[in-house]
């Protein structure tokens, strides 16, 4: 799938391109609108973009300015200036940059500009493929390099040798990365039994970077089957560095998953010291096996955004013991997939062969995955009355019996397996309806497009896309227009100024906002007001 980005500050122009171009790719494509070059900047800072359609002059960032800051961020993207007059000066200007794929005039048409687009989109698709054509050139060279400092920092992920035992070996040992600076993990895990394997996949992403990665180094790992690890360090600190590699590694995500039919799904963490390694990937893989749909569908997730919703403030210590790590897996797969009997032997079996009791921190984690289970299975949950009391008295006295824990907890796993076989039919609809209520719930965000909605959900945005189109046989997009106009229409019925509905429907401008009402209801709000108040 490819991202096309509009830019001008006349919205009817935006909105008049931005609808052909849907019309025209469908879900092939995903549209991006920009009323001002500020706001095309924040759109890039986010999301990945293959081609690039701006004007030059607008007020706030020109469309020079906005194609320099894009050449840090996208250094593959296709950018083409349109503009109301022929300014030869701005083409010298541009045409220095190779991100420059030509100008063009308003007073052509629309034919030459969609004409232009789909030159474009066709050479980012030949490109794409000639990327992963690269790779596989290059695969064996990258097979032997730096064997043993991935060895060493493999070791130290999986508990075998401290940071500590390596520390000293370091600064000569990893010269992509500077030991005393900050970096960011990247965790992937591939699904079981993908093609072509968990080391292609490896290799094929890390050619990918390097080619698209200008202020970052990186060391990518496999601590273990199926588990991918990167670390990047950014060259130029910046508040955005996370923000910036979720949109990356999300563009990667798809790309392998339509051209070579790899599926990896990211979870993307906060910055961390390099001595902080192993706590941080247990604090990882967890959220990685928490998240929803994390087996079967593609995955996209940030630590800051899950950690307190998976996990919970008190979990800092998750990961720390291999084996209790071990039992939230095999119980999170239990509890999704297997037999009720499968969870209740599980917890016999731990809670038997413990010589210690749980610490309260692993018992908040083990509590959380039940109650994270239960709220996906079932919105209103009955067991999470039982679930919180039971939080509750661990944190007033500090530890829980295993009389006091076991019982319930096993009552607990039996009931959420019962109501997940009960409701196995309906998942494909529930998640339709958590997207709806998302929708909803956000309907007055700047940032309901389909790529916010995919982060609110944790899917790919392409896949979010069509898994919504196959269940409800309608585009998510029209979904988010319909939400945004129901609530316009509200907001108008009550007398708001038309000024404050466009700003709490999430439109850049009132004249964007006036365009939109109108394509979608036949008049414009003022008239849609004069209507309702004669109804009165």
């Amino acid at each position: 799938m490819q991202t096309i980005l509009i830019v001008d500050d006349e919205p009817n122009i935006v909105e008049g391109l931005a609808t052909q171009l849907q019309q025209n790719y469908g879900d092939r494509a995903i549209v991006f609108r920009a009323y001002s070059g500020q706001h095309a900047l924040s759109i890039l800072k986010n999301n990945p973009v293959d081609v690039i359609l701006s004007d030059i002059c607008m007020p706030d960032l020109d469309g020079l300015a906005l194609l320099e800051e894009t050449e840090s961020l996208w250094p593959r993207a296709h950018f083409v200036f349109l503009s109301g007059f022929d300014d030869f000066q701005y083409i010298h200007r541009a045409s220095k940059s190779p991100l420059y794929r030509g100008y063009l005039l308003k007073m052509e048409g629309d034919e030459v500009v969609l004409k232009k687009v789909d030159q474009e989109i066709r050479l980012c698709e030949e490109e794409a493929k000639a990327e992963l054509e690269q790779e596989q050139m290059q695969r064996q060279y990258e097979q032997m390099q730096a064997f043993l400092q991935r060895a060493a920092l493999e070791s130290v992920l999986r508990g075998g040798s401290t940071w500590q035992d390596v520390q000293e070996r370091f600064e000569g040992f990893l010269p992509q990365l500077n030991a005393r600076a900050p970096v960011i993990m990247v965790l992937g895990k591939e699904q079981k039994g993908a093609q072509p394997g968990t080391l292609s996949t490896l290799l094929q992403i890390d050619r990918l970077l390097s080619l698209r990665l200008k202020r970052f180094r990186f060391v990518s790992l496999l601590p273990e089957e199926g588990t991918l690890v990167w670390l990047l360090q950014s060259q130029e600190r910046r508040d955005a560095d996370a923000s910036y590699l979720y949109a990356l590694f999300e563009s990667i995500q798809q790309r392998l998953a339509e051209a070579e039919g790899a599926y990896v799904s990211f979870v993307v963490s906060r910055e961390l010291m390099l001595s902080k390694l192993a706590e941080k990937y247990g604090r990882m893989r967890r959220i990685s096996a928490l998240s929803a749909f994390g087996r079967d569908h593609l995955v996209m997730a940030d630590e800051a955004t899950c950690a307190e919703q998976m996990l919970g403030g008190k979990s800092e210590a998750v990961g720390e013991q291999i084996r209790f790590s071990r039992l939230l897996q095999q119980l999170d797969q239990a509890l999704h997939n297997g037999p009720e009997e499968e969870a209740r032997t599980l917890l016999a079996q731990e809670f038997a062969a413990r010589k210690t009791p749980l610490r309260p921190e692993q018992l908040l984690t083990l509590l959380g995955l039940v109650l994270q289970i239960g709220r996906e299975v079932e919105m209103n949950w009955p067991g999470e009355k039982t679930v919180r009391a039971l939080m509750d008295e661990l944190l007033r006295d500090g530890a829980l019996s295993r009389e006091r824990l076991e019982a319930p907890l096993e009552a607990l796993c039996a009931q959420l397996c019962r109501l997940r076989d009960l409701r196995n039919a309906h998942d494909a609809q529930a998640m339709v309806s958590r997207i709806n209520r998302c929708i909803e719930d956000s309907v007055e965000s700047y940032d309901l497009s389909l790529t916010g909605l995919a982060r609110m959900i944790g899917f790919n945005p392409s896949y979010l896309s069509r898994f919504y189109r196959i269940n409800t046989g309608r585009k998510l997009s029209e979904q988010i227009d319909a939400a945004k106009l129901n609530h316009a229409k509200a907001l108008l019925s009550t007398g708001e100024l038309i000024k404050n509905v466009a700003e709490r429907t999430g439109f850049a401008s009132p004249s964007a906002f006036i365009l939109f009402f109108k394509r979608n209801t036949g008049m414009t709000p003022g008239q849609f007001c004069e209507q309702a108040a004669g109804e009165r």
